[in-house]
């Protein structure tokens, strides 16, 4: 029988985890620190005219400091030209700021964009708990998101990775259950305005389970597209910030092939493709997932790259999925069913005892 409260106990484990490296890299609860504002950066001014005592990093920053000044002007996106580097760039990802927009500027502003991370967190804990109990798999699966890189980050740098990370793996579940077509698309859609990298799950899907209903998963990449083109007719051209990719390899022969960073670049990507063929029988679309992750990350400039944080992002379900073909009891497959697993999740067992009820009326 299946364990119904798996998931919740993989949220909890999760928030336990996330929690726990948040506050250790913070030295406590000052959440200035989680925006990241850097010293040289142009939204410094912005943000101490709300936050005077903000905690400020050498150099640039981070994510979160654009976040805090997109959600305080949203949805006059304008207003923020002269404190980002690129508000077209940035705005790309407006789900995350958009959702923290009614709030308070301030640190009421920064603790709700905190808890919003948590949330996802825990969303996503469920999630992947939901998708081991698919595969006969420990609900550890969904606990180790509390432990994965591209997660914790979320908790001790602001960033909309967990949320558009927790909404793709949500949109994989509502796919799979009986006319959850209309909610998956909605989910990949908001994912990726969320994060565009999240566009390899609908890819994934369309390929592996699109079957019959691959028209509606051109949603996401053609809002997508849309967006990006209103933006940069609205506030202008991204500029270089939006140079982050290369023909493959090329950012990692100008990182230098034995630098710390391209070592750990090769590490995630060959955890990424032994996960990826241990699940291809099993869970085509995961394992697709997994490789146009890879795929992204060989084509990384110097721009992701000198940040080990950014590898972890680009490849954020390495972790739990190597915790789930671990832990999965898969039963042996015979040669005819070898021969077709192509289509993962073909049609749902219910629909197909419909159809033999009403063959046999």
């Amino acid at each position: 029988m299946p364990d119904r409260r798996a998931p919740f106990r993989a949220a909890a484990v999760a928030l336990v985890v996330a929690v726990a490296a948040a506050v250790f890299d913070m030295g406590g609860f000052d959440l200035t620190q989680f925006l990241r504002v850097g010293e040289q950066a142009w939204a410094r001014d912005f943000v101490e005219a709300d936050l005077p005592d903000t905690h400020v990093v050498p150099g640039w920053g981070h994510d979160g400091q654009a976040n805090y000044v997109l959600a305080a002007v949203f949805p006059d996106l304008a207003e923020a030209d002269g404190y980002l580097d690129s508000v077209t760039y940035r705005s790309r990802r407006i789900v995350y700021p958009a959702l923290l927009s009614w709030v308070p500027r301030g640190m009421p502003l920064v603790t709700t964009m905190w808890l919003l991370n948590l949330a996802a967190i825990a969303g996503a804990a469920a999630a992947l708990a939901a998708l081991a109990r698919r595969h006969r798999a420990s609900w550890l699966v969904g606990a180790a998101v509390g432990a994965t890189p591209a997660f914790v980050a979320s908790m001790v740098v602001d960033l909309g990775d967990a949320l558009a990370l927790a909404l793709g793996a949500a949109g994989v579940l509502a796919w799979r259950r009986d006319r959850g077509t209309a909610v998956a698309v909605g989910l990949f859609t908001v994912a990726a305005l969320t994060r565009e990298t999240t566009l390899v799950i609908p890819a994934a899907v369309f390929i592996a389970e699109g079957r019959g209903r691959r028209l509606p998963l051109l949603l996401p990449p053609a809002v997508i597209v849309a967006w990006i083109a209103l933006l940069e007719i609205w506030i202008g051209g991204p500029g270089k910030s939006a140079a982050q990719f290369r023909l493959p390899l090329f950012g990692w022969v100008d990182q230098g092939l034995g630098s710390p960073e391209v070592l750990i670049a090769f590490t995630l990507a060959v955890g990424s493709a032994w996960v990826a063929r241990r699940l291809w029988d099993h869970d085509r679309t995961w394992a697709l997932v997994l490789l146009f992750d890879l795929a992204v990350l060989v084509c990384v400039d110097r721009a992701v790259l000198f940040n080990v944080l950014n590898l972890t992002r680009v490849t954020p379900w390495v972790v739990p999925l190597a915790v789930l073909v671990v832990s999965a009891r898969w039963p042996e497959r015979s040669t005819d069913e070898n021969g077709r697993v192509g289509e993962v999740d073909p049609v749902p067992e219910r629909l197909v005892d419909r159809a033999a009820l009403h063959h046999g009326g």
